[in-house]
């Protein structure tokens, strides 16, 4: 049996009984507000509060009236659904009547095995880069950082290792992929001097890049931090698989934040046993959470975080889905809409 209820705040939102008449579940509210009724299934705290905040805030609040109600197994109904994809995965298609769903998440590959595409869904972004160059420039030098807690552990005064450290400004950024959180991580990238190089489909001007290629070999050989960023599509699993990280020549920094499907495991630690790559910092497996077996929990050269990158953060969430339901009240394109047979 579903159970998306929701417990002290969090959030899951339900529609009326009856089916609303009218587009965006819109019916009059007295004579002057017409109500907007939307449901939510959702794991994030504070969810639902903070969608009122928005709404309330913005110019639709002046003409409509938002009602967020709990998702209910007695009532697989809605036609506006904002849900983290995973968890509204298991009975997305039996709601009747969907038209439109917001995803909580950036990726929205766990919905490409669904049956339907009678809806359209959007994706979380614009607000997912700053998170993710925060964590790609933090991982740049994690290892030092770790070297430096030794030593003072052992209260070690030493210095030496670290005066021979590579300078950002000498380094290049290549990044797998030139979406929008590509694209701020490569500006955080030239903001410390860093030339930038992006992986991609085709060959194009991209904000904050100094070059694009469609050449994966030639942007392995040529940047010293590789960061993936790409989504799990049939194109990009496996990207990386069996000897491509040769490439790489020797000694370069592998930050994965995108999937972790993009490369095995057993490439992976190849590269790192032949020196092609240094160290390795991963935030994407997968399986999730990462089985205890796996040897890379015990590899020297690896760092390991539990795919937190990125946070979906309930205002920024918030924010996103009033901006496309005002849009799509208006019978207007929405911001950052998915297709799930690509699942991006």
């Amino acid at each position: 049996m579903l159970k998306c209820f929701a417990r002290q705040g969090r959030s899951s939102f339900s529609l009326l009984p009856r089916r609303l008449p009218l587009r965006g579940c819109m019916a009059m509210a007295g004579a002057s507000k017409k109500t907007v009724v939307a449901k939510i299934c959702s794991d994030i705290d504070g969810l639902d509060t903070m969608v009122q905040k928005a709404f309330s805030s913005s110019p639709l609040a002046k003409d409509h009236d938002l009602i967020l109600q709990n998702l209910v197994d007695t009532d697989l109904s809605a036609e506006i659904l904002l849900a983290d994809p995973g968890k509204a995965r298991p009975f997305l298609d039996s709601i009747s009547g969907l038209r439109w769903m917001q995803s909580t998440w950036a990726g929205v590959n766990a919905l490409e095995t669904i049956q339907r595409r009678d809806f359209t869904c959007t994706r979380l972004a614009g607000c997912l880069g700053p998170q993710m160059s925060e964590y790609v420039l933090g991982a740049v030098w994690s290892s030092d950082w770790i070297s430096l807690k030794k030593l003072q552990d052992k209260e070690r005064w030493e210095s030496g290792p670290f005066r021979k450290r590579p300078r950002l400004n000498r380094m290049t950024l290549g990044c797998l992929g030139v979406g929008d959180i590509a694209s701020v991580i490569a500006n955080r990238g030239q903001a410390f001097g860093m030339r930038t190089l992006g992986y991609a489909s085709r060959v194009r001007e991209v904000p904050n890049f100094n070059e694009v290629t469609t050449d994966l070999n030639y942007l392995l050989a040529n940047a010293d931090i590789i960061v993936n960023v790409l989504p799990s599509t049939k194109e990009t699993r496996g990207l990386l698989d069996g000897d491509v990280l040769k490439s790489c020549g020797e000694n370069k920094l592998f930050i994965n934040v995108g999937r972790g499907d993009v490369v095995s495991e057993e490439a992976l630690l190849k590269a790192l046993d032949q020196g092609w790559l240094s160290r390795a910092v991963l935030d994407v497996f997968i399986k999730e959470p990462l089985p205890a077996e796996s040897p890379l929990w015990r590899h020297p050269s690896v760092l390991i975080t539990p795919h937190i990158a990125t946070i979906s953060y309930p205002d920024d969430v918030a924010e996103l889905f009033v901006e496309n339901l005002a849009l799509y009240l208006k019978g207007t394109p929405m911001r950052f809409v998915a297709d799930l047979g690509k699942g991006y």
